[in-house]
């Protein structure tokens, strides 16, 4: 009869010892990696100046969802037209609410882009005549929320009375996340929505195709006109929100 096989040679103390070791070593640099994020994230979060032009502190901005989609989409936008002409947060008289809010206006030579960030994850339904989009996870997870395109056209509306400018001028763009799918969306191809990694490129053709309609005197008039705008009060920020919710509201019941 046939002896029972010796332990294995892998079960050996050294080599148990080795794995050990290697795992240890794996999770070290998992957790260094993720401490030099960290440090990245804080030095770029007061370094592009977005605490001072929102209002808005760095736990806030990395633990709200939105404010850290505008985070990521404000800091791109700095290194394409400079922190000077890149504003964030901003509040503006508008029609069904006392204020509208803007997430993010670029000025350069050539158009003002008024951006509108969302950042989804998941499937993306809706067309442009579409008064509500949905949000997608799984057939027991779907969420509405207003069509962008006529959001950001109040956006571009407001801003067009606020600085005086021709409409024509206004860029309006609408981004979303890359985790979000974009498939099912229906819309002309004069609308721009892009994802966030698609911005650099959006940008570039975008003012490859117009022509400079803005000198630097209009520019910095234009700024100094928008960063009053900007850094509202958290009172007005709470009413806004009590107001959007309440157009909302009869939204759905005209609806109904």
């Amino acid at each position: 009869m046939a002896k029972k096989r010796s332990k294995k040679k892998n079960d050996s103390p050294i080599v148990i010892f080795i794995e050990m070791m290697a795992i240890i070593i794996v999770y070290t640099i998992i957790f260094i990696l993720g401490i030099l994020k960290l440090i990245y994230n804080v030095i770029s979060f007061y370094l592009s100046g977005y605490k001072k032009k929102s209002g808005n502190g760095i736990f806030k901005t990395f633990f709200d969802k939105g404010y850290k989609g505008e985070f990521i989409l404000y800091k791109k936008l700095i290194k394409i037209f400079g922190k000077e002409y890149v504003f964030t947060n901003l509040y503006l008289d508008n029609v069904n609410t006392e204020k509208t809010e803007i997430d993010v206006i670029a000025i350069s030579n050539k158009k003002i882009y008024v951006f509108e960030m969302k950042n989804y994850r998941g499937h993306v339904y809706g067309s442009e005549k579409d008064v509500h989009w949905t949000q997608v996870f799984n057939r027991f997870s779907k969420y509405k929320f207003y069509n962008p395109l006529r959001q950001n056209y109040a956006h571009t509306k407001a801003l067009e009375k606020y600085l005086d400018v021709e409409l024509t001028n206004i860029e309006p763009v609408v981004v979303f996340s890359n985790s979000s799918k974009l498939r099912k969306i229906n819309v002309n191809e004069t609308n721009n929505i892009i994802q966030i990694k698609d911005l650099n490129k959006f940008i570039k053709n975008s003012e490859r195709k117009h022509q400079e309609i803005f000198n630097l005197d209009e520019k910095k008039k234009y700024s100094e006109k928008l960063i009053l705008t900007e850094n509202v009060s958290d009172e007005i920020k709470k009413e806004h929100i009590r107001q959007v919710q309440e157009h909302i509201n009869k939204q759905n019941y005209s609806d109904n």
